[in-house]
């Protein structure tokens, strides 16, 4: 028999971190689990920021129209390798299904409701874990290089964001260098969002949360998962009593078992539950990242080139430029490409050829309808998913913490669930 409040936590990224913390909080027994050192997939690698302005899926037909243009374009921030394309047929199927504009309609509520808790959640976890050095509220740009995309995301994006209550300016060319007078005169204009802030170190901020885990009495297990093994039939996981339910989980070196498990592995996380014959269309959508020494060219804030989906972010060791969207396997081998275009865009914006000093490359664990997997599965309770967050998991970390620490106590969450529920495929 297990302890009735030992949970296991698999997958130690941004989620994972956030959602140890909270079922902790709540007075479990929280075992976190991963085959690397925490924050070092995902979540080592995105731009840093917490983008409460990313209230829209990516899910509408403006953008299926748009792909097989932008896939041939060398210079698109969309790539796709050939040998992935059979692994997206599921995905490229919700992506039709969550386009039609009832989905839509519902996506944009979904993420809405979402963005509307995860500062304040955000805020409780930043002073929990005395993380706030790491967190800057300087605001971001979204900068656009030609009159015409500017006019047209004023009356389609922005004014959708704006629909949503995001709260954003419209700035001319003059207001721009104002802000960043170092930036090299590539546009003609932008939004401004003067409630986003970001993390000048999105490892740090990860292994700050990593040490309060453990000093608060947490363990973590470095070693690779190899697959879940509930108890059989399907019953109601009560925080209190357990049930006559638990979940083994194998790893290389051993195998134990919990009370609960909450998946929160990111793209492994589809492999894991196969076995299960849970069928999630999750993809591996890579994303890359340089750091570059920008000399004397300074930033007080990210700042988005939109035309091309980068952001140049000022970060503790030098300017990180971070985007693009490559469907391929996690293995796949580097795009040079995508890496020689993202330095293209740098150069372009800071108006200087800037050193490489690091690269970097991991796969977004990436949905259909652009929403995360967060829900208890109805055949077997007692595991719980959080993950799919795609370009969001530094934004909705502590927010998706606190939902999934509401259902492992058997409380009704504080939102809906239906939306991100791992049966809606």
């Amino acid at each position: 028999m297990t302890e009735n409040n030992k949970i296991a936590v698999v997958g130690a990224g941004i989620i994972g971190l956030a959602t140890a913390i909270d079922l902790q909080r709540a007075g479990f027994n929280v075992t976190l689990i991963d085959k690397d050192e925490p924050g070092m997939g995902a979540s080592f690698g995105n731009a840093g920021l917490f983008a409460d302005y990313a209230r829209l899926p990516f899910a509408r037909f403006a953008t299926l129209f748009n792909m097989p243009g932008m896939l041939l374009d060398k210079e698109s921030p969309l790539s796709l390798q050939g040998r992935y394309l059979p692994a997206l047929l599921p995905y490229g199927m919700g992506f039709v299904k969550a386009c039609q504009e009832q989905n839509f309609q519902a996506g944009c509520v979904a993420l809405k409701a979402l963005q509307l808790q995860a500062k304040n959640a955000d805020d409780q976890l930043f002073a929990l874990t005395g993380a706030q050095d790491l967190i800057k509220a300087e605001g971001c740009l979204g900068l656009f290089a030609g009159q015409q995309g500017f006019d047209k995301a004023k009356q389609d994006d922005l004014h959708k964001r704006q629909q949503q209550g995001v709260n954003l300016q419209f700035l001319n060319a003059a207001e721009v260098h104002e802000l960043e007078p170092d930036l090299a005169d590539f546009y003609v204009g932008g939004v401004y969002y003067p409630d986003t802030r970001f993390t000048v170190s999105p490892l740090a901020l990860c292994r700050r949360y990593f040490d309060y885990f453990i000093e608060q009495g947490g363990s973590f297990l470095q070693d690779r998962v190899l697959s879940l093994k509930p108890s059989k039939g399907p019953s109601a996981v009560s925080s209190t009593s357990g049930g006559n339910h638990s979940a083994r989980v194998q790893m290389s070196r051993e195998t134990l078992e919990y009370s609960q498990v909450i998946l929160t592995a990111g793209v492994a996380s589809k492999s894991l539950l196969k076995p299960l014959g849970i069928s999630i269309p999750l993809v591996s959508e890579r994303g890359y990242h340089l750091t570059l020494d920008t000399v004397d060219k300074h930033l007080t804030r990210p700042v988005g080139w939109l035309d091309k989906a980068v952001f140049l972010t000022p970060m503790e060791s030098g300017v990180r430029i971070a985007g693009t969207a490559e469907f391929a396997y996690e293995d796949a081998p580097v795009s040079t490409d995508c890496t020689d275009n993202m330095l293209a865009h740098a150069s372009h914006m800071l108006g200087i050829q800037p050193e490489v000093k690091s690269d970097w490359v991991g796969s977004r664990p990436s949905t259909p309808d652009s929403l995360p997997v967060i829900g208890q599965l109805q055949q077997y309770p007692q595991i719980t998913l959080a993950f799919g967050h795609g370009h969001l998991g530094l934004t909705l970390a502590a927010v998706t913490a606190q939902l999934v620490g509401e259902l492992a106590q058997g409380q009704t969450p504080s939102l809906p669930l239906a939306p991100f529920a791992p049966e809606r495929f």
